[in-house]
């Protein structure tokens, strides 16, 4: 399956669809209209569904992050999963990242992305997944959502997990009212209010080196400057009111992954542990989320949509 090009005035964004539905790069038009690029690129010509290159932004379905031991507690008892080989021994990010997506349309500025995923050892139900991305000079805008096709109730969730371009110097800027502390192995086990120390309103560069937060009570906005001093806003919708933070040793890249759960979360839900995100879906119901990527100057004011 071939890649697609969207553009739409200066911008641009390459889709992979065989690739889990990726977008592999985007340049969109700052105020001044020069175009910046703004994810660290994916350039592999597919797909490694079990060791997948890093880059791009993927959609995160049917759920974000791990889950412990690859045993995920549902009402009806314990379903085990096939863990994943580079966060074993548990799972790491669902299936859809290493599936091919098929394009149900596009024209020069937009495509749809579907998705039908049968019950396998790494998600034991049926679901249905559609994605629409659409592009304008300086926006990019994300539309995900996961439908359960089969005969029993389904836990499920989403997000994105966009690699953004990065330098240590850049600021970053949101409200969030809570952390989730994580163990070695990234996973998360309770929640606790965040610290004044710890937070990034107003933005404030991220502390220095290696780092991973789990963190919700995000208020659905978060800028963040890109190499060229430009700021990259995204703006999600109702029910992203998780946060992950993910930069690797080398700082090369900088993840914000805007998802709808915690680490963890089936699990920790399970539990009693409340504010988890977590969902259960019918069969036939929808989750639904969205998620816009747009340039301005630095601000600490939010754009108007």
């Amino acid at each position: 399956m071939p890649d697609l090009l969207l553009q739409a005035g200066g911008a641009r964004a390459l889709l992979r669809p065989v690739a889990g539905g990726r977008v592999c790069e985007l340049v969109l038009e700052s105020p001044d209209g020069a175009p910046v690029p703004v994810l660290f690129p994916y350039t592999e010509p597919g797909v490694d569904p079990q060791r997948w290159a890093k880059g791009g932004i993927y959609p995160l379905v049917p759920y974000s992050n791990r889950i412990a031991g690859a045993r995920l507690q549902t009402p009806q008892g314990e379903v085990l999963l096939d863990p994943h080989p580079d966060a074993r021994p548990h799972t790491l990010h669902g299936n859809a990242h290493g599936l091919a997506w098929v394009v149900a349309s596009n024209t020069p500025s937009s495509a749809t992305l579907a998705l039908d995923s049968p019950a396998c050892g790494a998600w034991p139900w049926h679901y249905r997944a559609t994605q629409r991305i659409a592009l304008s000079a300086s926006a990019l805008d994300l539309v995900l959502e996961i439908t359960n096709a089969d005969a029993r109730p389904m836990p499920a969730g989403l997000g994105w997990h966009p690699y953004l371009r990065h330098v240590p110097s850049a600021r970053l800027g949101f409200q969030a009212t809570t952390s989730w502390p994580e163990t070695p192995d990234f996973l998360a086990t309770h929640a606790r209010a965040l610290r004044a120390d710890e937070g990034y309103d107003p933005p404030r560069p991220l502390r220095p080196g290696t780092l991973t937060d789990y963190l919700s009570g995000w208020d659905g906005a978060l800028s963040v400057e890109l190499p060229e001093g430009v700021t990259l806003w995204m703006q999600p919708g109702e029910g992203l009111s998780h946060l992950v933070l993910h930069r690797p040793p080398d700082g090369r890249y900088l993840c914000i992954e805007p998802v709808t759960h915690v680490a963890e979360g089936f699990n920790l839900d399970a539990r009693g542990v409340p504010g988890t995100g977590t969902r259960w879906l019918q069969p036939g119901q929808s989750l639904t989320a969205t998620l816009r990527l747009t340039l301005q100057p630095f601000s600490t004011t939010e754009p108007s949509a």
